[in-house]
């Protein structure tokens, strides 16, 4: 894919949910499949007539008259009535026509809502979310959900015709079924896009910061809505402002990944860390203490220190104790050794890292053998450090972080 294809997709994506939202919600939740299919046809025609005659003024407005369009001559193929408002829309709007931001968000709130319906399963909440809300793509939400991209295609169809078949509307459904049924569901979803632009394993690009934006954003707006404003959305608001505070100082100026231990802090964005404190402020009350708010905390850490030095490191591991007592994961064992490495030394790490026994699953992957590398070079084992250095390098789902493995294991050769 060209450079100039490539920002347009990336600009389509990040409309992708929005222009979805706005015109299920004029013609209906029935006819999703048929809205999907208008989207798409916006996206190929944009990679049509872009690069030809330029990015129009304004590329939201453009894409959503285009979509519109398509939505609406597949309508009148299909013999369904188009709805009077469309079809005023189509006479009277030009391309710089959109809805104003609050309805947009409003709208796109119905719609990730309508993904995590108490009638899908859990994964198909989550893999429906990503794919309409957020427009990732099915190998994208495979690479995320550490699946098949035929399983997550299966469960998107699956999930779609069970809200088809129940007659399933766009509006929001109460306030306690919306925060006690739906909002975990929706937030884990934002979690995982967050994640899934800060470290892309099954992406040529390592670091996508647009889904970081786009994260970012739906945090922003589930926090400041009445029906989701509650403490573990401002939580998950106040992780992401911390994490996204060092995007600058991720990569150098080839684009190549700069881990913790050696960013420029001076250029982490100050501005969102002062967000992120003041989300985390507002996430204090409330009867649960959510995995948000704890990894939280333990960034909020990161973020107050000057160096890996100067940081809080006993502080950070009993975080990590927490997370792993209340929310257990083999990615929370890897990342709690980590801490365990800089709070007890490597010998500690080491240990734990050989009786985790939830850590098998993980053995073959990029996460743990970049662990199993650093513990070995904190130790001073050049040889194995090199070793699993090479085989986080095979693991890599794209070339800058294989680069980047392979170079930390070519050092520890020349050691």
């Amino acid at each position: 894919m060209s450079t100039e294809h490539a920002l347009i997709a990336d600009l389509f994506r990040h409309e992708a949910g929005r222009l979805t939202a706005l015109l299920a919600k004029r013609v209906g939740a029935s006819k999703l499949d048929m809205v999907e299919d208008a989207v798409q046809d916006a996206l190929v025609s944009a990679m049509r007539t872009w690069p030809l005659q330029g990015i129009p003024r304004n590329p939201a407005g453009w894409l959503h008259t285009a979509a519109r369009n398509a939505l609406m001559d597949r309508l009148r193929r299909s013999r369904f009535e188009v709805p009077g408002d469309v079809e005023t829309e189509l006479i009277e709007a030009a391309d710089t026509s959109f809805s104003s931001e609050a309805a947009l968000q409003d709208e796109l709130l119905n719609l990730i809502a309508y993904c995590c319906h108490p009638a899908l399963s859990g994964p198909a909440q989550i893999a429906l979310t990503l794919r309409l809300a957020c427009g990732l793509s099915v190998e994208e939400i495979a690479g995320a959900l550490l699946t098949s991209p035929d399983s997550i295609a299966q469960r998107i169809v699956r999930a779609k015709r069970e809200l088809r078949d129940l007659e399933i509307s766009l509006e929001l459904p109460p306030a306690r079924e919306l925060v006690e049924e739906r909002l975990p569901t929706i937030l884990h979803a934002i979690y995982l896009l967050f994640d899934a632009g800060y470290l892309s394993n099954h992406h040529e690009e390592w670091q996508r910061p647009l889904l970081c934006k786009d994260a970012l954003r739906l945090s922003r707006i589930l926090a400041a809505h009445p029906a989701t404003d509650e403490p573990q959305t401002h939580a998950l608001a106040a992780l992401l402002h911390f994490c996204s505070a060092r995007l600058p100082a991720r990569c150098d100026d080839e684009g190549r990944p700069v881990p913790l231990a050696r960013q420029n802090r001076e250029i982490w964005d100050r501005g969102l860390i002062a967000e992120g404190f003041r989300y985390l402020d507002a996430a204090i009350g409330g009867d649960t203490i959510s995995r948000y708010h704890i990894e939280a905390a333990i960034a909020s850490l990161h973020a107050q220190a000057d160096s890996v030095e100067s940081t809080d490191w006993a502080g950070v591991l009993s975080h990590y104790d927490a997370l792993s007592e209340l929310y257990p994961s083999p990615v929370v064992s890897l990342n709690r050794i980590i801490a365990m490495r800089y709070a007890h030394g490597a010998d500690a790490a080491m240990d734990e890292l050989t009786a985790t026994a939830s850590l098998r699953d993980l053995q073959d992957s990029l996460l743990y053998h970049a662990t199993l590398g650093e513990l070995h070079s904190a130790r001073g084992d050049t040889s194995q450090a090199a070793a699993a250095y090479n085989a986080a390098a095979e693991a890599a789902g794209n070339d800058a972080l294989a680069v980047l493995f392979r170079d930390r294991a070519r050092d520890f050769d020349r050691g």
